[in-house]
């Protein structure tokens, strides 16, 4: 029988998974749209890179052109809460700038100004490995924050040697639903005296930054921890391939889509409607969550891109209790009005409409019950294709922080 009710416990209740509590949580005001951080350059993935590289966090704020707009950074400790570092113990350069590169859409029916930027910068130049958050603010008033966001600086080198896979888990309750996730960590060059308490080791499932794992070492030596449980913190739901839909060309029904209407001023798309399979697991080619933006009849993908609505439908038994969500990158990886589902009992359907930018998308639908716990519809498998970063930080006492030293991406099918 498949276990289709898969125990994930969010991030401040979990104890079954050990979710880290995370005080600096994401967030983005409404109007704050299409955010994307990542590695200056790439297409898609994380915001993590090493001392030396650079980031890019992109977003576009609608209606309202005119609008001067400023950040501000500060340290984490490894659970992302603000640390009491001074900005000045973990950057040079001055804090709560203003952000300078910024520009208004072109070619649109929905008017956005589209703010960039880059870490590190002529203002700013962070100078100690860790997480970090970014706020971003209204210069007139520097209490109204409207969007926060999780960032990661590992060191460029290390002398930990570092091996990590995923299998499928050994005990019997996990073995159909669930991923389990093994790390062994070799400190023979770095020859730390006290390594289980200096070392503190995450799992981060796709890009959910907002949900990752702390894992929990059963095996210790003078040279070698393993993180190896059958349970707890190393123990993910697999969930299936995510769902996608093109919206690149507003002018072209692509695959997923079931209409396109231009009405009051807007594109609107009707997705497919979606019929959860959870026979069996089956591969297909996605994106793991993620989105890209992409206007194929535009120049500049930033700005020529528009907005659209978007409307979301699953066939699904109405739930005794509990919230439906459209649930991704698309929507930061949180739960929130505006991608919550409701049931719309005439058309016997779960539906959600989304303003979205133009593009590439993936998502999924999550159940999310009263006790914290999430359904995924479409079953949740051992043997789903997914990615898992692993970050190993050092508490660093004398210096009052703790360093990401190293991090190591795998995936479940290589």
């Amino acid at each position: 029988m498949i276990v289709k009710k898969i125990i994930a416990i969010l991030a401040v209740v979990s104890a079954a998974h050990n979710v880290s509590a995370q005080i600096a949580e994401e967030f983005a005001a409404q109007g704050v749209k299409t955010v994307e951080f990542r590695k200056t350059g790439a297409e898609m993935g994380m915001p993590l890179c090493t001392l030396g590289e650079s980031l890019t966090l992109s977003f576009d704020v609608l209606n309202d052109p005119y609008r001067q707009l400023s950040y501000s950074i500060r340290h984490c400790n490894a659970d992302f809460e603000p640390d009491d570092l001074d900005f000045y113990e973990f950057a040079d350069g001055f804090d709560n700038r203003i952000i300078d590169k910024s520009k208004n859409s072109f070619n649109t029916h929905s008017l956005f100004t589209h703010y960039i930027i880059d870490i590190p910068n002529n203002d700013v130049q962070l100078k100690i490995s860790g997480n970090y958050i970014i706020k971003i603010f209204d210069e007139s008033d520097p209490e109204e924050i409207i969007l926060q966001k999780k960032f990661m600086i590992a060191e460029p080198e290390t002398l930990l040697a570092v091996e990590a896979q995923t299998e499928r888990p050994f005990l019997a309750e996990h073995s159909v639903t669930h991923q389990q996730i093994k790390v062994s960590i070799d400190n023979r060059r770095q020859r730390m005296s006290n390594p289980t308490g200096f070392l503190k080791v995450y799992a981060t499932q796709n890009s959910d930054i907002n949900h990752r794992h702390k894992l929990e070492y059963n095996f210790a030596d003078t040279y070698t921890l393993r993180y190896h449980q059958n349970d707890g913190g190393n123990i993910f739901p697999g969930g299936n391939e995510y769902l996608y839909f093109d919206a690149k060309d507003v002018n072209f029904k692509a695959l997923g889509i079931d209409k396109i209407e231009y009405r009051n001023g807007l594109y609107n798309y009707q997705l497919s409607v979606h019929y959860p399979t959870e026979v069996s697991y089956s591969y297909q080619e996605d994106l793991n969550g993620q989105f890209y933006v992409k206007n194929d009849r535009g120049f500049d993908r930033d700005l020529e891109s528009d907005y659209i609505n978007v409307l979301f439908r699953l066939n699904y038994t109405p739930a005794e209790e509990g919230k439906m969500y459209v649930f991704g990158a698309l929507s930061n990886y949180s739960f929130a009005e505006e991608n919550l589902m409701t049931y719309n009992p005439a058309e016997g359907l779960y539906e959600c409409t989304m303003l979205l930018k133009q593009g590439l998308y993936n998502y999924t639908f999550i159940l999310l019950h009263n006790d914290g716990t999430m359904e995924y519809p479409d079953g949740s498998w051992y043997n789903t294709e997914n990615n898992y970063l692993i970050t190993i930080y050092n508490t660093d006492y004398a210096n009052r922080g703790d360093r990401l030293v190293v991090f190591k991406i795998i995936n479940t099918m290589k």
